[in-house]
């Protein structure tokens, strides 16, 4: 019987080609894009559950009330935390804090070998741990021990490809490699282990490992007086013990801030308030931007999970029309098996079956799609996957459960609704197809299933001009300060800030470079430096923090901000390297200072038991530092008392950016030929911050337009048998004079008129998703009604030219041959 039904299955694909063509183009289409979502969000939920011990990893956080404002979520916390944690409750097995390089970001490593050519390169993704690192978090070392790996201060653990880059196919164990800049201080590092990457699965994407006690963050843990209230930068990673009860230790953690943290944070005006986050949901935690990495958001993983399931439902919804616009061609077919003593049970587990073989030819096909989208998949997404993902057993038994589903899906309806048949009427001769075809309203139920079909892809258009919209906003909006034609060049290692006045001096005798100047942070990157600041007559509860910045003389000018009050720093005045600052509006307003009465208002910083005094000098217009998620927040600049800078900004006016650039090069190459020239541009930089926003808009995008195309087929296959069902009545009107665009306008105007039906229902859909998503943005764009207007147009044209193809073909068939095709 099951043979029988494959024999009839197949015979059927065959009889009706062009139908069984749209069929499996359109569900093998729809199946690829679900199967490539598919892995993507399955990678995206898999970060960190590879870890032996991920069900006992905890992230330490804390909600950060400052004075008596509202409490920001910051997954770092200060330095001594982690062990006194370790100390005072059992529960915790073991503790381990990370520090990120904020400073200049990346580390210069430097390795000579027996004779061969100096290798140096800047390499990033490098982080600093504790010695118990590797006993919270799994990493398969290929050399080395993890037990043993981070004990001595000047060892360093590398990722597989790190030590290939470095060593070729030597093994790498105790080589060395020197490191310079923040990080390695020049010193160097014994490689003391090497460990099979697993950063793509990792919220911690480490390509190096370094003790957290080297470095400038070792000299600080060594010198510095460390308190519970202030540096708060060490990311920190709690084991605990299997079994524990995470809320009842949570509730212990506000006895335990006020034993060790309360006369600390008194000090500085901060309350604070701890929580526990597990690691595994770490990349998907909604509170914080960034853990180690930047996270991303369940919403993205929403949006991509309903495209993926609304573009498989477009082609089931395409099987559906086509199966039920055919049915009058089965009807006979139906009615002799009921004669025969058919049962409807049959029938149905026929057609399903019918189904299910095309949904698994689909599969077949999708299969091999996604094995040749896939590269070009991850360029879209910027992901790594791997064809190899598609062949474990719990993929594969999603997949076969995915085309069982879709043939279920696509088959249900018309199975139900061909054996429903009464044999009686369809076997009358003389029946007209049109009849058996408008049994129980399908009909009716295609034209529905055509809107659904075009409001998803109507609401994808509108999604698309949407996002496309604010990120044209994004990077045209001003920013308060000159973006173009302004190169960041890093200052890695000690010596190369100890060229920092030479190489200034001898870039600025070239006419095309405007300015330069040093600083310690420039807008776009993070800056991780504040003070808590308050006035005179105030008390440190009523502190703000305020973002700080330590910058050369000519920074401010190179940058192009705008003053609005008192002067910027100057040569004239050599007192300004004391304690004076350039703030932007935003302080005053959160200080309370009137722009009138700002200039020469002191303002003090209290800081490990001594309270340091800043005197405003100048006032700037608000500038963006960040990205335009964020409001504008305080921010204050200092003058560095030395040059000792992490970038030197050059601001040039040229046509010849190659030139300019070689110029750059070469100068640097004169005074430090050993260290790689590195640059990047101020507004590149800055556009980095959204790139989860790019990604995204690259995905709508081309799945917009493949659901648009899928929405076509089913269409052009409706529009093929609605000219087919009407023939004899388009060579009537030919013979009594009817045009050929009086034709296509008739085949095409009820297909149209389900359009506009699509976008009237679309429209306010789309608005209110969209207004959603754009909330998650300080700054965004009023959507527009044009999008509305050109969505709909170009929705509309899309279909009248899918429709016309077929409408122009049958209105020019000669009306001869129409007239006897019935």
């Amino acid at each position: 019987m099951l043979r029988n039904y494959l024999k009839i299955a197949i015979r059927n694909l065959l009889r009706s080609k062009s139908f069984s063509a749209i069929n499996i183009l359109g569900l093998s289409v729809g199946m690829t894009c679900c199967l490539l979502l598919l892995l993507y969000v399955r990678s995206e939920m898999s970060f960190d559950k590879h870890h032996q011990y991920a069900r006992e990893l905890y992230l330490l956080g804390q909600e950060s009330h400052v004075g008596q404002g509202k409490g920001e979520m910051w997954p770092s916390i200060s330095a001594p935390y982690a062990f006194a944690l370790k100390s005072e409750f059992p529960e915790i097995e073991q503790a381990t804090r990370l520090w990120v390089n904020m400073i200049d970001g990346k580390a210069l490593l430097q390795v000579r070998e027996g004779g061969k050519a100096l290798k140096s390169f800047y390499e990033t993704r490098g982080y600093q741990v504790d010695s118990t690192f590797f006993d919270l978090f799994s990493y398969e070392f290929t050399e080395g021990s993890a037990r043993t790996a981070l004990v001595d201060r000047n060892s360093v653990v590398l990722s597989e490809d790190m030590a290939y880059k470095l060593f070729g196919d030597t093994p790498a164990l105790n080589k060395l490699i020197r490191i310079s800049g923040t990080m390695g201080g020049g010193e160097d590092f014994k490689v003391t282990g090497v460990y099979r990457d697993e950063s793509a699965r990792s919220h911690i994407d480490a390509r190096f490992f370094l003790p957290l006690y080297s470095g400038w963050v070792g000299n600080f843990l060594r010198n510095e007086r460390l308190d519970f209230a202030s540096n708060n930068m060490f990311t920190t990673y709690l084991r605990l013990r299997p079994g524990t009860d995470v809320q009842q230790l949570e509730k212990k953690l506000p006895a335990f801030v006020e034993k060790y943290a309360r006369n600390d944070l008194k000090m500085v005006g901060f309350n604070k308030r701890l929580f526990l986050a597990p690691v595994p949901d770490l990349h998907l935690y909604h509170d914080f931007k960034t853990v180690v990495t930047p996270t991303n958001t369940t919403t993205y993983l929403y949006i991509l999970a309903s495209i993926a399931l609304f573009t498989l439902l477009i082609a089931c919804i395409n099987f559906m029309n086509l199966s039920t616009a055919r049915s009058a061609k089965r009807a006979a077919e139906v009615g002799i098996r009921k004669v025969m003593g058919a049962e409807r049970g049959a029938l149905i587990g026929q057609f399903l079956g019918e189904s299910m073989v095309l949904a698994l030819l689909a599969l077949f096909i999708a299969l091999g799609m996604v094995a040749l989208l896939l590269p070009v998949f991850n360029q879209l997404t910027d992901k790594t996957l791997h064809l190899s993902e598609l062949f474990e057993l719990r993929i594969i038994l999603a997949f076969l459960g995915l085309a069982i589903l879709t043939g279920l899906l696509a088959g249900s309806y018309p199975a139900l609704y061909l054996s429903l048949f009464n044999p009686a009427q369809v076997l009358k001769a003389g029946t007209s197809s049109g009849k058996v075809s408008n049994m129980l309203s399908a009909t009716a139920l295609r034209r529905g299933l055509v809107v659904f079909q075009f409001v998803i892809s109507v609401g994808l258009v509108l999604a698309t001009f949407v996002i496309q919209e604010q990120m044209r906003f994004l990077r045209n909006k001003s920013l308060g300060f000159t973006q173009d034609q302004q190169i960041a060049i890093p200052l890695r290692s000690s010596e190369s800030r100890g060229i920092y006045t030479t190489y200034r001096n001898e870039i600025l005798r070239n006419n095309q470079v405007v300015s330069a100047a040093g600083t310690q942070y420039y807008p776009g990157i993070v800056n991780a430096s504040d003070f808590m600041l308050y006035k005179p007559e105030q008390s440190v509860a009523n502190a703000q923090s305020i973002k700080t910045n330590w910058v050369d003389y000519d920074f401010l000018q190179t940058m192009g901000f705008r003053l609005v009050a008192g002067r910027l720093f100057s040569r004239q005045f050599p007192g300004d390297t004391a304690n004076r600052m350039v703030v932007n509006e935003v302080t005053l307003r959160k200080l309370q200072i009137p722009l009138q009465k700002a200039i020469g208002q002191k303002l003090n910083f209290d800081w490990q038991g001594q309270t340091h005094q800043y005197e405003i000098v100048g006032v700037l217009k608000d500038f963006h530092y960040e990205n335009l998620h964020q409001t504008i927040e305080p921010y204050g600049f200092m003058l560095n008392n030395r040059p000792n800078y992490n970038y030197i900004i050059v601001h040039v006016n040229t046509a010849n950016m190659e030139q300019v650039l070689g110029f750059l090069e070469q100068k640097w190459k004169s005074l430090r030929s050993d260290e790689p020239f590195e640059y990047s541009f101020l507004n590149e930089d800055f556009q980095k911050n959204y790139q989860a926003e790019t990604r995204t808009s690259r995905i709508v995008g081309y799945f917009t337009a493949i659901s648009i195309l899928i929405s076509c087929l089913g269409l052009f296959g409706l529009a093929a048998f609605a000219a087919q069902q009407r023939t004899k009545e388009i060579g009537v009107r030919k013979v009594l004079g009817a045009s050929v665009a009086n034709i296509v306008l008739l085949l095409s105007k009820d297909f149209l008129k389900l359009v506009i039906v699509a976008i009237l229902i679309a429209s306010p859909i789309a608005w209110w998703a969209m207004n959603e998503w754009l909330q998650d943005f300080a700054y965004k764009i009023a959507i527009p009604w044009w999008v509305f207007l050109v969505a709909g147009a170009l929705a509309l044209l899309i279909a009248f030219i899918t429709v016309s193809f077929q409408s122009i073909k049958a209105a020019l068939m000669n009306p001869v041959k129409s007239l006897k095709a019935e």
